[in-house]
């Protein structure tokens, strides 16, 4: 794998002060990066259903649902 050389530095000062592996820093990253991108497809698939729930089939929807809640805060 190679990554751009500030990136390499970030990692390399990173492993220094913990002092530990850059390999150990660069794991604990990717590890951290793919828990996270689960957590959004989880977070964006709730909403996929939460929205078929509701009849929400596109921006419009979403533009028009906005409007009537705004509207009825008035």
């Amino acid at each position: 794998m190679s990554v751009p050389l500030g990136l390499y530095k970030a990692v390399e000062q990173i492993a220094e002060q913990r002092k530990v592996p850059k390999s150990e820093v660069l794991k604990d990253s990717l590890e951290q990066y793919i828990v996270s991108e689960r957590n959004w497809q989880d977070i964006y698939q709730a909403g996929e259903r939460s929205a078929q729930k509701l009849g929400i089939k596109g921006e419009k929807d979403v533009e028009r649902l906005v409007e009537e809640y705004r509207n009825e805060q008035r």
